[in-house]
């Protein structure tokens, strides 16, 4: 009978400890590796796209483009787009109406909004310059609101307030807390 020696069993161990951590990590590889997989087709899956350019016509002929310098769209029931630095011009049988927003958030279908850093709008033939930090509101309805700081100029008529709400695209319009009111001679000094 043959004695073993200590080297050997020494030797062993070391193997075995080595095959070990080989083992476990290869496994652990493969299981991060899968849940990389399952964030990759999940329903918060984000691909932002650089550079967008986006035409449409809706159903009443008004006509929308969108240039934007980021488009990030989350992938869930409402179908959430994100914009950075967007510009929005909507030709509503001639009226030209410019949207600017630094940050858009546009959700539930594409039905609602909410536009940051920095929005303005401007419509050149009704002579009309909104200016406000954010404006929250809905498409279909014309509904519009914000409780930061407004600026308005309407022809030669210049409205500034804290807080804004707009009903039916301009039919009815609020102005929150303390406005200041002032009519110019000359519609030159109010742009």
């Amino acid at each position: 009978m043959k004695i073993i020696s200590g080297k050997l069993i020494f030797a062993s161990l070391i193997f075995l400890l080595i095959i070990s951590f080989v083992v476990n990590n290869f496994f652990n590889n493969n299981v991060s590796f899968s849940e990389k997989d399952k964030q990759k087709f999940t329903s918060t899956n984000r691909d932002k796209i650089i550079g967008v350019e986006i035409r449409q016509q809706n159903q009443n002929g008004d006509n929308f483009l969108i240039v934007a310098d980021t488009l990030e769209e989350v992938e869930s029931k409402e179908n959430n787009v994100i914009l950075e630095n967007s510009l929005t011009t909507i030709n509503q049988r001639g009226i030209i109406t410019k949207i600017f927003a630094g940050k858009a958030l546009i959700t539930n279908d594409y039905n609602d909004f909410s536009f940051s850093n920095k929005v303005k709008i401007t419509k050149k033939t009704r002579k009309f310059i909104l200016k406000t930090q954010t404006l929250t509101g809905s498409f279909g309805k014309g509904n519009y609101h914000t409780k930061d700081d407004v600026d308005i100029i309407s022809g030669n008529t210049i409205i500034k307030g804290k807080g804004l709400i707009i009903k039916k695209n301009g039919e009815y319009i609020k102005i929150r807390g303390k406005a200041i009111l002032r009519m110019l001679l000359s519609q030159k000094n109010a742009y």
